[in-house]
């Protein structure tokens, strides 16, 4: 992986500037969602030495550019203690350029953080003169509270905001502060005319020597020795510690904890181990940078991942190209939306025919820190694509199959979805905020990682989920699509459909074994097409979904329970409250077909389900019954919801029902 990244980083660094990769460029929207264009700006908020004053005035805002990033030095914020010395900023991070000059904020300083940082990093950078600078913006603490702090409407305390700024210049409506700087004026200092503090000779020192550290003289390399560089196994002069300092780093995976790439080191000679040389590290912070900040996230089970992908060392690889591929590929799997324009050419995609892996990194951020929390590793291109087509074949052809109706199943809030992982992912009920592990991220890893998946927790899933919407608890499980007992048949009919083509993806893929306990023989005499359209449509289903005797039996008596509900039409209870969502074992089945039975006799329709109670009855082998009793639930409801899903599902029950009492 380290590999693939300095190869990412060479190439993003190409055509950059020494400092790009420790630049801070602030989101900047050029339009709003009417399509009116914004207009940012860049603010000099003025130190007037000489005046005592803190200048904040709407006559000098500057248009912002691009190019003012890199002129005035926008640093990006390190973490850990590092102190702060950043005199030009993102707009909302305001608060930093208040603890370079003047430390934490509600804390009694004597001066500013950023003479910390010099101390730290290079006394020679305080001259008197600079000094007395720093001094005297200092005594400007209270006057920049004035301009830049607002009351919190709900505690009345004191805050550093922006807001307080903007408030102070009028903006209007489509006008935007995107980037703070600092600028200074002083006589005393030989700085007749405001000037960027970015520019102050002292301070470009300050920073040179923090971000690429102390340039040593001549006659001191000649007593350096090579040292191994860790991340490319080269031997190099300027191998030093790896520079964690970044808070929002991809680098940061590699620390001293459990989780990490270098677990094999020791604690204490983590410092002299996990070396790197100055240009991987600069090529490290290029790629981690590129990968967080240009789109290659994901969510996976609702969890934030960035894609890593890991190429053979000696592999040509067209960067631009692979990666946009890698991208899109995830996109398909991972994304809810439909992408069917994307997926026209997917299996012609380019790259597919070279050997790579891709990780896939889970990690917490807020954009200010980056902390690594899982890792789904080395998941073949080969196998990642045949998960993506299995995928995509499937939803083609349950969207041609003639015993549901796809496309109603797959459309949430009037919108088609995609059928992939992520249509998975609310069909698995997780627990808000009580659940330490998110199983559903666990089932996606055993996925890509290609190994086995145990059926008989998916049909607990299942059941799980058939709970949920029973009982409407979806203040708890936040990540199922909500609905509402009158319409728990649609819920059913979705839920049961999509769990019988993952079903499918999944023996494709070989990742799942369904015929364990039963063949699949059919019964004799019961399985002839009766040349009846609603017939050869469950015809179809048993041979497409492969069911066995049992399962088959267990459909018969789902579709006796639909039958039965409709009877009741206009009840308040009906016969699926005698469901146990929980699991149905052998004398649950047989409590239940006598009050299907019972039922119908009470309403005087007989006729409606004997045939139907005559196929369960022939399926269901009552001495040597084995099905588990949650996968019993799954094919009641599957039976129970097929009249739901089938296209024309009314006028072929009709006429099966005619036939059979003719």
């Amino acid at each position: 992986m380290l590999d693939t990244l300095i190869k990412i980083g060479k190439w993003q660094s190409q055509g950059k500037s020494e400092w790009d990769r420790f630049l801070d460029w602030p989101k900047v929207d050029t339009e709003d969602k009417k399509g009116n264009a914004i207009t940012n700006f860049t603010l000099p908020i003025v130190f007037d030495l000489d005046e005592n004053e803190v200048i904040v005035d709407s006559q000098n805002l500057k248009e912002y550019d691009e190019s003012d990033v890199s002129e005035l030095k926008v640093l990006k914020t390190k973490g850990g203690n590092n102190k702060a010395i950043y005199v030009s900023v993102p707009a909302k991070k305001i608060e930093q350029i208040y603890k370079t000059f003047f430390g934490k904020f509600g804390k009694e300083t004597e001066s500013g953080e950023i003479v910390e940082a010099i101390e730290k990093v290079d006394k020679s950078v305080l001259t008197e003169g600079f000094k007395s600078i720093l001094q005297d913006i200092f005594k400007l603490k209270e006057k920049f509270l004035e301009v830049a702090t607002i009351e919190n409407e709900k505690t009345g305390d004191r805050e550093i905001k922006i807001k307080a700024i903007e408030d102070k210049l009028d903006l209007g409506r489509l006008e935007k502060l995107v980037l703070l700087t600092v600028y200074v004026k002083s006589e005393k200092g030989g700085i007749e005319e405001p000037i960027p503090f970015a520019q102050i000779p002292e301070y470009e020192k300050l920073i040179r020597t923090d971000c690429f550290g102390k340039i040593k003289d001549e006659q001191k390399k000649l007593f350096v020795r090579n040292k191994l560089c860790y991340a490319s196994g080269e031997e190099k002069e300027d191998v030093e510690e790896l520079d964690l300092s970044t808070r929002y780093s991809l680098n940061k995976m590699f620390v001293t904890e459990t989780r990490n790439y270098a677990t094999k080191f020791e604690k204490k000679k983590f410092i002299h181990n996990y070396q790197v040389s100055k240009i991987n590290q600069e090529y490290l912070d290029y790629a981690s940078s590129f990968l967080l900040n240009e789109g290659f996230k994901t969510k996976i089970a609702n969890v934030d991942h960035v894609i890593i992908p890991e190429f053979q060392s000696r592999t040509e690889v067209r960067w631009e190209l692979a990666l946009e591929t890698i991208k899109k590929k995830s996109d398909l799997l991972f994304n809810f939306r439909s992408l069917d324009k994307m997926t026209e050419n997917i299996k012609e995609e380019i790259d597919d025919d070279k050997i790579f892996w891709i990780n896939f990194v889970a990690f917490e951020s807020d954009g200010n820190f980056f902390k690594a929390t899982e890792t789904i590793k080395d998941v073949s291109n080969f196998h990642f694509s045949k998960v993506l087509n299995t995928f995509n074949d499937l939803d083609w052809e349950m969207r041609e199959a003639n015993f549901v109706d796809w496309e109603k199943v797959m459309t949430e809030y009037k919108e088609r979805r995609s059928f992939n992982l992520n249509s998975i992912y609310s069909l698995i009920p997780l627990r808000k905020d009580k659940e330490k592990k998110n199983k559903v991220l666990d089932l996606f890893k055993a996925i890509l990682e290609n190994r086995p998946v145990e059926k008989e927790k998916l049909y607990d899933y299942f059941c799980e989920l058939m709970l949920c919407h029973w009982y409407e608890r979806y203040n708890s499980f936040t990540n199922v699509q909500k609905s509402s007992r009158d319409y728990f048949g649609i819920s059913v009919r979705d839920s049961v459909f999509k769990y019988h083509a993952f079903f499918q993806v999944l023996k494709q893929l070989k990742l799942i074994d369904m015929e364990e306990n039963n063949s699949n023989q059919p019964v004799s005499g019961l399985e002839e097409e009766t040349g009846n359209k609603y017939e050869i449509a469950v015809q179809q289903f048993f041979e497409k979904m492969d069911l066995n005797q049992e399962q088959k039996a267990m459909f018969y008596l789902g579709r006796m329970l639909n039958k039965v509900e409709y009877i009741q039409k206009g009840k308040n209870k009906t016969v699926i409250h005698k469901v146990n969502f929980n699991g149905m074992d052998k004398d649950d089945i047989e409590r239940l077909r006598i009050g299907l039975m019972e039922k119908a006799k009470q309403y005087n329709a007989m006729g409606k389900v004997i045939f139907i109670d005559n196929k369960f009855g022939n399926h269901f082998d009552n001495n040597n019954w084995k099905m588990p009793s949650q996968e019993a639930v799954f094919f009641l409801l599957t039976g129970y919801s097929f009249g739901v899903g089938i296209k024309d599902a009314e006028e072929l029950e009709q006429k099966e029902t005619e036939e059979q009492l003719n």
